[in-house]
């Protein structure tokens, strides 16, 4: 009887130790559970956010890539009045050379613009003499280059006040350039050696 009386306490004292065991495991095991939770608040939830910030700037500028134009030296004709020159190829006197190639105006900014031409001497300054004429007219060298051409589109007289040649100039890399050609008429009593210079504005547009 005493023999059955010890094994039974030494029963309860194992499942005691048992259940002892079992908490202590769960215990644990919470434990456990509640760093993997804190690991993945700490990681895998965890947002922030960068930023990236730059200005751009527009910039409205122009530049003459061919900016001469020289016929160089030459005479009227003895059977005619006036000797007509220009950058088409035109040639009606004697000596002068035979110029094919306009000045080009090349938008080297990063906006469209308005271009306004100007000279700093007309005709009667410029060339001097009888009844001269100093010409110019506007074209796209590159196709769509103006994209709104006025009233320069054929040939116009030669101010020195500003007038609009072109109202949409483009800036993209193959329609930037403008073709500006020149014509003059020299008539008897010019003679000498003569400059004009020519300037171009240009105006940003939205």
């Amino acid at each position: 009887m005493k023999a059955d009386n010890k094994n039974i306490k030494l029963d309860n004292a194992l499942m005691i130790v048992a259940i002892i065991a079992v908490g202590f495991a769960f215990v644990n095991l919470m434990t456990t559970i509640d760093k993997f939770r804190d690991i993945q608040s700490l990681t895998g939830y965890a947002t922030d956010t960068g930023i990236a910030n730059l200005t751009i700037l527009s910039t409205a500028s122009v530049n003459f890539t061919t900016f001469q134009i020289q016929w160089g030296e030459g005479y009227i004709n003895t059977t005619a009045t006036i000797a007509n020159l220009s950058t088409d190829g035109l040639n009606s006197g004697q000596g002068w050379n035979n110029v094919t190639d306009a000045l080009i105006l090349e938008n080297i900014g990063n906006v469209n613009v308005s271009i306004n031409l100007s000279s700093d001497k007309a005709a009667a300054t410029f060339i001097g003499g009888n009844s001269p004429t100093f010409e110019w007219k506007v074209s796209s060298n590159e196709t769509n280059a103006c994209k709104d051409p006025t009233n320069i589109t054929a040939y116009t007289t030669v101010t020195t006040t500003e007038q609009l040649a072109c109202t949409n100039f483009g800036w993209a890399d193959t329609a930037d350039k403008l073709e500006i050609d020149l014509r003059v008429g020299i008539g008897s009593g010019a003679a000498g050696e003569k400059t004009a210079t020519i300037t171009a504005e240009a105006t940003a547009i939205a």
